[in-house]
């Protein structure tokens, strides 16, 4: 074990959730902990309930303003005023307030508001249109209080972070690790967001080492970002395992079988797939329901496509559900597939193997290559995902075999040992 001092970076934090990076943060840094590093964690925004764990310190960026100097407040209550007002005042989208005014009306009306600046948060966090502002202003932030701290090493967690990552790296001259958790390639196919690919390809070919969380996207980033893959050292991720160690008792709800997909419904995951699957699954069998357990940008679109092909009575929508919820869900599913188009690893079918949940991957996935006891499919298969979930449903000697080989092998990969390359890595890196 080391005693490295470790800065990380991260957007958000459990059990403030919208995917498995919040998870995979707590898992990294925990571990880390546990093996005697110091991770000061910062974060946009704290809410109060964060969990604790040793030798890992949270940061609240956007409200603990004792962190700052005075001039530095100034800065930063400057630079949100500013997108405060641009947004509230200039923007299109703003209210009727202003209509009609004259500009020295408005000119008073935000001088109204400069005095009443401490009132608006230094940072919010979470997801919006005021992301690209608030992205930088949390570069801002990091740099002043990365100024502050003592660090052997700089750990930044996807591209919302990569600007601090690279700001801090600037103010202390420490080493600047990236760490991968997905591209816009997987999160936008070939209709990337310049701004975001500009920041990730920028941030790729500055940091001084890249971890990612597959070989998959390794390969993403040699090819499509043009990074030596010298400089790059997959890790995969893993699981907080949590349960006794015998397979949980099903709480079925109801009689028919439950076929379970959960995550974000966006095009990265394949839901649509997911569908057409279910709709050959059911000219065979009537007595399944599938569940679609998550929120995203195709969210209105798969309950209308489920509808559109006839089989909508067969479907259930639960919106985000918070981690029990999630467990209950779990623990009354026959079976949880994961289609995904473009996955750099996915947390969530370790989770349903750990609850004893049999699991159906595509092969476009990180976490395939880790998982053995599972089914793996080329997503783009419908035919064949359909042909599988009918395999699990009706054989139920597979079945009980998946459940049970799934439980023992998901208790083998704990956060420990990507948390030991990790140090491997800072290692490389300190001096």
């Amino acid at each position: 074990m080391s005693n490295y001092k470790i800065f990380m970076i991260g957007w958000e934090y459990p059990p403030r959730i919208t995917g498995g990076l919040a998870v995979a943060c707590e898992g990294i840094a925990s571990s880390l902990g546990r093996r005697g590093n110091s991770v000061r964690f910062l974060v946009p925004r704290m809410h109060g309930d964060e969990p604790v764990h040793e030798n890992v310190e949270l940061v609240d960026a956007g409200t603990r303003t004792e962190l700052y100097t005075t001039d530095e407040l100034e800065v930063l209550r400057s630079m949100a005023l500013h997108d405060f007002t641009t947004r509230q005042v200039f923007s299109p989208y703003a209210s009727s307030e202003y209509s009609g005014q004259s500009l020295v009306d408005i000119t008073e009306k935000l001088a109204v508001m400069q005095k009443q600046s401490r009132e608006i948060p230094l940072l919010r966090g979470g997801y919006g249109d005021w992301m690209y502002q608030e992205i930088e202003r949390y570069a801002r932030a990091a740099y002043f209080i990365a100024q502050k701290t003592e660090m052997d090493v700089i750990h930044a967690h996807d591209w919302m972070t990569f600007p601090a990552g690279l700001a801090c790296m600037n103010a202390t001259g420490a080493p600047l690790v990236v760490h991968v958790h997905a591209t816009e390639f997987d999160r936008s196919g070939e209709s990337v967001n310049q701004y975001v690919y500009d920041l990730e390809r920028y941030t790729f070919h500055h940091a001084t080492a890249i971890m990612t969380v597959s070989n998959y996207t390794k390969n993403v980033l040699v090819q499509r970002y043009g990074v030596s893959p010298e400089k790059i050292f997959p890790i995969h991720n893993a699981v907080e395992f949590e349960l006794p160690g015998a397979v949980l008792e099903r709480k079925k709800a109801l009689k028919d079988h439950i076929v379970l997909f959960l995550g974000r419904i966006t095009f990265q995951k394949g839901p649509d797939y997911f569908v057409r699957a279910a709709q050959l699954v059911l000219q065979q069998i009537q007595n399944v329901r599938f569940v679609m357990a998550g929120t995203g940008d195709m969210y209105s679109r798969m309950i209308e496509y489920a509808a559109d092909l006839g089989i909508g009575k067969f479907f259930h929508y639960t919106g985000f559900m918070n981690r029990a919820q999630v467990k209950r869900l779990y623990s009354m599913s026959d079976l949880y597939v994961m289609p995904s188009v473009s996955e750099p690893f996915g947390i969530s079918p370790l989770e349903a193997m750990m609850h004893g949940v049999p699991v159906i991957v595509s092969r476009q996935s990180g976490v395939s290559e880790v998982i053995q006891n599972c089914i793996k499919v080329d997503f783009w298969n419908v035919e064949e995902l359909a042909e599988q979930i009918l395999r699990v449903l009706h054989d139920t000697e597979l079945k009980q075999n998946m459940q049970q080989e799934g439980h023992r092998e998901v208790q083998a990969i704990s956060w420990d040992a990507p948390a030991e390359k990790m140090e491997q890595v800072y290692g490389r890196l300190v001096k």
